[in-house]
């Protein structure tokens, strides 16, 4: 199968959202993965560190596999009905934090995901939306 989600449009993207990131003062990392949850692409701006790059690598994976937004399946996870098996437990890898969102086109298919670490859960998916912005023109 043929890899939707190229190097060109991740790598687009992943500047797009660093150079929103940049703009509101914030110094992150914006990971980009597969539809699979593989990463494609890490940026991680000056400033920096270690917790900001594995949180957008999660936030990526979590809306890449999950096809929703880190926001959405933070409240999904939080529901009563999970509390005896957390999703944590079955993928040790998803992350229930603003930032992620899933990259879909134009057709409803998820190709890959989009996290960025670093700022605060409604700055990093602020920066994220402006990333998806940017790109939107390539997913058709």
């Amino acid at each position: 199968m043929r890899e939707p989600l190229s190097y060109e449009i991740a790598h687009r993207a992943a500047e797009a959202v660093l150079a929103a990131a940049r703009a509101e003062g914030a110094r992150a990392c914006v990971s980009v993965t597969n539809r699979s949850g593989v990463t494609k692409v890490i940026l991680a701006d000056d400033g920096a560190g270690k917790i900001a790059v594995e949180t957008s690598r999660l936030k990526a994976y979590t809306s890449a596999v999950m096809g929703v937004s880190t926001a959405d399946f933070a409240k999904f996870a939080a529901e009563p009905v999970l509390q005896g098996c957390p999703p944590h437990l079955v993928d040790s890898q998803l992350h229930p934090v603003p930032g992620g969102f899933p990259i879909v086109t134009d057709d409803g298919e998820v190709i890959g995901g989009i996290g960025v670490g670093g700022a605060h859960g409604d700055v990093d998916a602020r920066i994220v939306s402006e990333g998806l912005k940017s790109i939107a023109h390539l997913l058709v």
